[in-house]
Order: structure tokens, then C-alpha cells, then sequence
């Protein structure tokens, strides 16, 4: 859960929980708001015409908030192991 809006930090650590994973084969991140544990931003749905797109816009709007918080740096960590792997080599194209 987010808890950091409107405050500029330092160092910021983001852990992507298991509500964020990439698909080797569509080379895509995969988001299951099903695992997104913060369930209070799901509370008013109704009214919406796609339920599901909503919920993966809010998880994806929470990950950019967070990263953009930090003024010197940003730590990254992603629980789901495709993801992580695909992090890593990403890091490793930019060294």
C-alpha cells in the first residue's frame, strides 16, 4: 500500500507485490488487481463501465506515484521472479 503522496523523499523502495508480473512470452507486464492488497481503492466502482481496466489503472497510477517520489534515487524490488529477471537485465543494457 501507498502511503507517500505529496511528500518528495530521498531514497525511495519500492517493492512490486505479487499483483505485478511479466510475461516472458508476451514480453508484458501482467497486473491482477485480484492480489493488490490495498482493496480500499477499489471502493467505488460502480458506475464504471470496465471494472477490471479500472483496477489495473489504479495499481499501475499507485507504482507511478511511487516512483517518482524519490529525489535522489529509487530502489526497486519485484517479488514475482520473472519480473525481477527482466528488471535485472534491463539495469545491465544501461551499465
Amino acid at each position: 500500500m501507498y502511503s507517500i503522496q505529496g511528500f518528495d523523499l530521498n531514497y525511495v523502495g519500492v517493492v512490486l507485490s505479487p499483483s505485478v508480473s511479466y510475461d516472458e512470452e508476451q514480453e508484458c507486464l501482467v497486473i491482477d488487481p485480484n492480489l493488490y492488497k490495498d482493496t480500499g481503492a477499489y471502493a467505488e466502482v460502480e458506475g464504471i463501465e470496465n471494472v477490471d481496466l479500472a483496477k489495473e489503472q489504479i495499481v499501475l497510477n499507485s507504482i507511478n506515484i511511487l516512483m517518482k517520489r524519490g529525489v535522489k534515487g529509487l530502489y526497486l524490488y519485484a517479488s514475482d521472479e520473472s519480473l525481477r529477471r527482466k528488471l535485472l537485465h534491463l539495469q545491465g543494457e544501461r551499465v
